[in-house]
């Protein structure tokens, strides 16, 4: 089936982000309005029929997971393109806004030889979910999908090079909505689910999650940095959910109203009932007459409607959902910590130019060379982890970019000022296992520690909605809190610290933050 995949509270849609979209149609794109290969933004696509351009146009599959028939399409494109909407997806809107031209499946043909994976793939798959059992045979498993990403990140680096190849990999985005079908599935169906079935909910929850963050492990091993989630929301909403609601009363689903205030205070007229399809709330799939019940009503205007067909939202209904998370205010019920558009902005230097005049290779320092810890005569391992290193006893480097005092600054994207005083610590406890107590305790004691921190948590401040700023703190007590993490962290670092120095963000200047005698 093209299975519930994004339900109820589509506008309470949760974007994440992690260290911390794509779009997609089998027609051909214009040659002209391919992007540059010095165009480094891209969008990579996991998921399910929410975000399914038309993969499954390519596979054995069954009609109730496609949709390549009329009147799918019908809106935009005015043929069927595999979406599973009249028009649009929120992807589609997602790429429109970050300046990119529309980005295939991967399955399809030919789309290799035009060089349309400069600008990411699309790899979701009506039906998916995060587990392989999930209609397992009709879909691409989120795990396939995986596998196709791979191909693809092989082919960026032999294409444009490693360095390059790392670059537009980095500064991708990867959205994912994936879930629903696992837990639509294991509730409704028995096939495939045998022992699933033996699970409690709460295990059957966690092996989703677990599949996932495989998934998001393999790809920030490729060197994908900035990932966005569209929530599971309450499936009870959907057309198909309310008319076996109807119909059964021991289903297990909660109905709850649209969230994003009254649907017709969005321009819609109707929020219950589908726009496609037959029977009460036209919640049965027929939408086309290509599945198998035949019957089915069209509306006369789709943009009035919510819900497309009994699962999926009209192409109005996205674009909405798409403009709140490209531009949603960051920490709210819809959107957190930050929007795709703040997704889109950050960036890295773990490739060139970066580095290019001393090192002759990106390290992943925002410079073309040393950064001024470096020249302070300091040796510095940059790898907190490797401390097995002997280098370990010459320094460590804890810094990231981003970072500020709060621990709010940049959350979910940096290891924050929190973090990293936790890393050292790590670091302090594996010193006094070797090279010992006593040598421990001279190194920590006479070493100085460098600290540069603030100047992003004023920065967020002053250019964000920053509703701690704005809302709850004045400027003064915003500034305190950032002084009052920064002289905590050193408080905490007391017991073995010797010296303290700071550079202030004002002016670039080397001042002295605190000297302090060492704890016997």
């Amino acid at each position: 089936m093209a299975r519930p995949s994004s339900l109820c509270s589509y506008f309470f849609t949760i974007v994440t982000f992690l260290v911390v979209v794509l779009i997609s149609t089998t027609c051909e794109a214009d040659q002209s309005k391919l992007p540059k290969k010095k165009h480094v933004a891209s969008l990579f696509i996991f998921g399910d029929s929410i975000l399914d351009a038309g993969n499954n146009n390519y596979i054995n599959t069954t009609t109730l997971d496609q949709a390549n028939f009329w009147p799918y399409g019908e809106t935009f494109f005015k043929y069927p393109t595999g979406r599973f909407s009249d028009g649009r997806l929120v992807s589609d809107f997602m790429a429109e806004y970050a300046n990119l031209p529309l980005i295939p499946p991967f399955l399809q043909p030919g789309i290799i030889n035009r060089g349309y994976y400069y600008s990411g793939v699309n790899f979701a798959s009506a039906g998916a979910g995060a587990l392989v059992e999930t209609f397992q045979g009709d879909v691409i498993s989120l795990k396939t999908q995986l596998s196709y990403y791979k191909k693809v990140e092989s082919w960026l680096r032999e294409k444009l090079g490693n360095d390059e190849g790392r670059m537009r990999i980095s500064r991708g985005v990867y959205l994912f909505s994936i879930g629903s079908n696992d837990y639509y599935a294991k509730v409704l169906l028995t096939k495939g689910f045998t022992m699933l079935n033996s699970f409690s909910e709460s295990n059957h929850v966690g092996m989703v999650i677990g599949n996932l963050t495989t998934v998001i492990k393999e790809i920030y091993k490729t060197g994908g940095r900035k990932f966005a989630f569209m929530n599971v929301p309450d499936l009870g909403c959907l057309p198909v959910m309310r008319i076996m609601n109807a119909e059964k009363n021991e289903m297990p689903f909660f109905l709850f109203e649209w969230k994003i205030g009254n649907y017709d205070n969005e321009g819609f007229k109707e929020g219950k009932a589908a726009c496609c399809g037959t029977g009460q709330f036209r919640g049965v799939l027929s939408c086309g007459g290509k599945r198998p019940v035949k019957e089915f009503e069209l509306c006369e205007n789709p943009n009035e409607y919510v819900y497309w067909d009994s699962i999926h939202l009209t192409e109005m209904a996205n674009k909405q959902l798409a403009r709140e998370m490209w531009n949603g205010a960051r920490n709210s019920h819809v959107i957190g910590p930050y929007n795709l558009k703040k997704l889109f902005q950050i960036r890295y230097a773990n490739f060139l130019p970066y580095g290019e005049i001393f090192f002759k290779y990106p390290t992943g320092r925002f410079s073309d060379g040393r950064i001024n810890s470096r020249f302070y005569r300091v040796t510095i391992d940059s790898n907190i982890f490797a401390i097995h290193k002997p280098r370990i006893t010459h320094g460590v480097n804890f810094a990231s970019s981003g970072a500020g005092a709060l621990t709010e600054t940049h959350q979910g994207l940096v290891i924050d000022l929190k973090t990293q005083l936790s890393n050292f610590k790590i670091v302090e406890e594996q010193l006094k296992k070797k090279p010992g107590d006593a040598a421990a305790k001279t190194l920590v004691s006479n070493a100085v520690y460098l600290i540069d921190g603030g100047g992003n948590d004023y920065f967020v401040a002053l250019t964000t909605n920053s509703s701690v700023l704005q809302s709850l703190y004045s400027k003064k007590q915003y500034v305190d809190m950032v002084i009052g993490n920064l002289t905590t962290i050193i408080k905490q670092s007391t017991r073995a610290v010797a010296q303290s120095l700071t550079t202030s963000q004002r002016g670039h200047r080397l001042q002295p933050m605190r000297v302090m005698e060492p704890t016997r």
